[in-house]
């Protein structure tokens, strides 16, 4: 019997498989998030600051995923985006991107990408927004 034959056999009877964590599939969308022209940033819950001292460094606040039996996975994202940009565009980017980086890397298939725009800001003000919450987090 070969080595090759031997490992089919001793494992005949076992279904192999693999899980993707829903956090995977939220880092890959806020990839694309972030490389999306028009869209400045997630808009995360109020436990974000927090949840940023316990975090790898990925914080996905703001997206939320959910699979169902079949592994069909909606994405759900606050975002905000760039005063100036055609939101509709925006998100027929985000939606088509989303889909092929989650399926191509992962399999699991989105079968919809549901994106509430929570704010709309020129760079400017974005910047100016950032670095005051960055000052808040300093002084704390």
């Amino acid at each position: 019997m070969t080595e090759k034959n031997q490992v089919q056999s001793e494992f005949a009877n076992e279904v192999s498989e693999y899980k993707i964590n829903d956090n995977v599939i939220a880092k890959i969308a806020k990839k694309v998030l972030n490389n999306t022209d028009g869209v400045l940033a997630l808009k995360g819950n109020i436990l974000s600051s927090f949840a940023d001292n316990f975090s790898d460094g990925e914080n996905t606040a703001g997206i939320t995923i959910d699979i169902d039996d079949a592994k069909n996975a909606v994405v759900n994202a606050k975002i905000i985006i760039e005063y100036g940009k055609k939101a509709q565009e925006v998100f027929a980017s985000l939606d088509r991107n989303i889909k092929k980086e989650v399926n191509d890397l992962t399999g699991i298939n989105v079968k919809a990408v549901k994106a509430e725009i929570v704010d709309i800001l020129t760079k400017d003000e974005y910047r100016e927004k950032k670095a005051k919450n960055e000052n808040k987090k300093e002084e704390k």
